[in-house]
């Protein structure tokens, strides 16, 4: 997962572009399904399992990217929610 989220960054985001989790989040499940569904721990919740996700790109912080505050967007379920959102050095 962590490598899949570093390579998402890196090769999908432009430099000083502004990304959110759920961005990430949906671009796993639509392109690398197979990451996404296999690094699911039976009996997580989806937020649970989205908040892990968050803090794998957060892990990035102050080498790739840097935290610059929270968003307002989509999730997975259709409903508009906060979140953290970054900016790709």
């Amino acid at each position: 997962m962590k490598n899949a989220i570093q390579s998402i960054i890196q090769e999908q985001v432009s430099k000083g572009g502004v990304f959110d989790a759920h961005s990430i989040i949906e671009f796993l499940i639509q392109n690398h399904s197979d990451i996404y569904l296999s690094s699911y721990k039976n009996g997580w919740t989806t937020e649970f399992y989205h908040g892990y996700i968050s803090k794998e790109i957060a892990s990035f912080e102050d080498t790739i990217i840097e935290r610059v505050g929270q968003s307002w967007s989509l999730n997975v379920h259709k409903k508009f929610s906060t979140n953290v959102c970054w900016i790709k050095l």
